[in-house]
This record gives structure tokens, C-alpha cells and sequence, in this order.
């Protein structure tokens, strides 16, 4: 039988932590270099990661997970939380395995204590992810560094305005640079 399940940072099995690592080291490669080369969680202990995942008997199908991080943005401090590591293991695609563990982690966004919420990937996902509501950021550039010394993020951003003030600075994501210390 299927199991949902929502996990804090420290609460992750290390046996369905190790199958997630290993689905990134196969599909991310370029994440594993220099001091993350032996990397041995999906995002650093301190980032306070919640993890979504569906299993069954001990073998992960599905995952995602979420880290919270602030950021500024156009003059003002937001509460961003980043979904990432969103996969299901080939054997187990086409099941709705993907859009089910993205769903949690939507419902987790929307009643947490972000301003938005954040995603990076490929324009071939946009539907994908418009299913759960999030709102393709179509122009909007993404910097990773500071506005001294950044690399543009050529990935679509995608995201999800979670509280009022998120909402209400909605056009401000849309047309200043965002600048992120990394592509989550």
C-alpha cells in the first residue's frame, strides 16, 4: 500500500533520504562538485527542509521537497520557500505519483508562513506545475549571487503568491530581477 507522508528536516528516514540523494546524483549531476561532490542530503541540514514523499514498503516512488529562505526583493524582506527535487523514479511515472506528491507540497506552501513560493525548470513543465497554481514567470530574470556579482538563471521561474504581501508585490517579482543565492 501507498504511503504519503509529510517529514521535517530531521525526520526523514535515512533509507528513503539516501534513495532521493541517489535519484539526484543519476538526474543532477552538476549539483555533485567541489565541496557537494559527496553530498549526503537533498538540501543543507539548516535549511529546514520539509520532505514530501510516496513510498511503498520502504521504496520511494515520489518526492519533492521545500526549504524556506528570505530574501529581499525590490526593497522589501520576503519569506520565500522553494520547491525543489520534484521526481518520481521511472519504473513508477505515469501513475499521478508526480502531480500527487506536487499537491502536497502546494497545500503545505499555501497555509505556511510564506509570502511566495518559488520553482525553477524547464518550459516543458510549465502546464505541469500550472496544474497546482503556480504562475509562470514568463520574462522575469533570475540572478544567482548579488546585484554586485551574479550569473543569470536561464530556467523558467515559477511561483506562487502565498500571503497578501507576496500578492500584492506580485509585479515587482514580475519585472526586477530576483537574486537568489542558488537555483533550489
Amino acid at each position: 500500500m501507498q504511503e504519503r507522508r509529510v517529514y521535517r528536516q530531521n525526520e526523514l528516514p535515512e533509507s528513503l533520504m539516501w534513495q532521493a540523494v541517489s535519484f539526484m546524483r543519476v538526474q543532477w549531476p552538476s549539483i555533485f562538485k567541489g565541496s557537494l561532490r559527496l553530498l549526503k542530503h537533498t538540501y543543507p541540514p539548516d535549511m529546514g527542509t520539509v520532505h514530501f514523499t510516496i513510498s511503498e514498503e520502504g521504496v520511494l516512488l515520489s518526492y519533492a521537497s521545500v526549504l524556506r529562505i528570505d530574501l529581499p526583493h525590490a526593497g522589501e524582506r520576503h519569506v520565500v520557500y522553494g520547491l525543489g527535487n520534484v521526481f518520481t523514479f521511472p519504473p513508477y511515472q505515469g501513475e499521478g505519483l508526480g502531480r500527487q506528491v506536487v499537491e502536497m507540497a502546494t497545500g503545505f506552501l499555501r497555509s505556511s508562513e510564506a509570502d511566495v513560493a518559488a520553482l525553477f525548470c524547464s518550459s516543458r513543465l510549465e502546464r505541469f506545475y500550472a496544474a497546482s497554481g503556480w504562475e509562470a514567470q514568463h520574462g522575469a530574470i533570475t540572478r544567482v549571487g548579488t546585484p554586485e556579482r551574479f550569473t543569470v538563471h536561464d530556467e523558467l521561474r515559477m511561483m506562487l503568491f502565498v500571503s497578501d504581501k507576496g500578492r500584492d508585490a506580485r509585479a515587482a517579482f514580475a519585472g526586477e530581477p530576483l537574486y537568489v543565492p542558488w537555483p533550489w
